[in-house]
């Protein structure tokens, strides 16, 4: 069993040396002006999909000269996710004490909210009408905070003290469990009910806006100074300048835009290991190649495949002969 793990961990180290930046990606300029959703089908029936960037490194391996204005990449703020319902996208509204999206599906916003107005609004106020607005997490605004009873029934506790909204959740996890879980009409009532006139308290709905067309949200932007803005409630969906900066705009408007290529490599490991197991067993090589597997997985490897080859082995040169 130590010769085999010894073998496996010997993969592991060559694998880190070199996986680090795989799949490597190429990137493709097309000059046909479509809107967002044509211009993702068209990646993904052509390429693999809209331009997805990751880092510098990705800005800068654009090669073609780039001439045009604005061109469609692969962000988008799907308002399907988030817009009216609570949703179950990656973009979509959690619960600060879970981290997941709504179990219900309980909402109670205004009439003309969540808006994500001027593209900042992202946390979630209660009303004192008993409606929910999405707000600038940065504005100072009383809290509610929760506990939850043996009995498992929440108790709700308005905090007036005016904070912004991470600072009122830490204050809620240091001191109850979080800020308020409101699932159903009469939890939202009795939270409501300790609200004075005209006030409005954080509650511990939130989102992160903004995902990549294959379902990924990562960190990294590349914003222009007024971006996002969300002008006229309808900029869901991302542009690159010749600058390689981003604004948000209107999905139906027509652009040119970037898609990109998985590129595959096949990469041949040469591995020399001293083992007293038969590494022709079919049962102990495909033992191999499954952890094998599961390290490339963890290291972001994607549709790859994994088999042994056999080298033959080169002649001495002494050998047989003069016999």
């Amino acid at each position: 069993m130590n010769q085999q793990m010894t073998a496996a961990l010997l993969l592991f180290g060559l694998c880190l040396g070199s996986c680090s930046q795989f799949p490597p990606r190429r990137y493709f300029y097309v000059n046909q002006p479509l809107i967002w959703t044509e211009a993702q089908q068209y990646c993904r029936a052509h390429y693999t999909d809209l331009a997805m960037f990751e880092n510098m490194d990705d800005i800068n391996s654009l090669e073609a000269p780039f001439s045009y204005s604005f061109a469609w990449i692969g962000l988008w703020d799907d308002p399907n996710a988030w817009k009216s319902a609570l949703g179950n996208g990656t973009n979509s509204w959690r619960w600060s004490a879970t981290g997941e999206t709504s179990k219900t599906g309980y909402k109670s916003w205004n009439p003309t909210n969540p808006d994500y107005y001027l593209g900042t609004e992202t946390c979630v106020n209660l009303y004192y009408d008993g409606t929910w607005t999405d707000v600038d997490c940065s504005f100072l605004c009383t809290f509610i905070c929760y506990n939850v009873t043996d009995q498992n029934v929440k108790q709700f506790f308005y905090i007036s003290t005016k904070k912004n909204w991470s600072s009122a959740q830490t204050y809620c996890r240091k001191n109850y469990v979080d800020l308020a879980v409101i699932e159903n009409q009469e939890e939202n009532n009795k939270a409501q009910r300790m609200i004075p006139n005209w006030d409005m308290s954080w509650i511990g709905l939130y989102r992160v806006p903004w995902i990549w067309s294959g379902g990924n949200q990562g960190l990294f932007r590349r914003w222009t100074s007024s971006s996002p803005s969300n002008t006229g409630g309808t900029r869901h969906c991302v542009t690159e300048n010749n600058l390689h900066n981003w604004n948000d705009e209107n999905c139906n408007t027509p652009h040119v835009f970037i898609c990109y290529q998985v590129v595959k490599k096949a990469a041949l490991v040469k591995v020399t290991t001293v083992t007293d197991a038969d590494l022709t067993d079919p049962d102990i090589s495909a033992q191999l190649l499954q952890q094998l597997g599961a390290v490339l997985t963890s290291q972001g490897w994607t549709d790859f495949k994994v088999r042994w080859k056999n080298i033959a082995k080169k002649k001495d040169n002494n050998e047989n002969i003069g016999h």
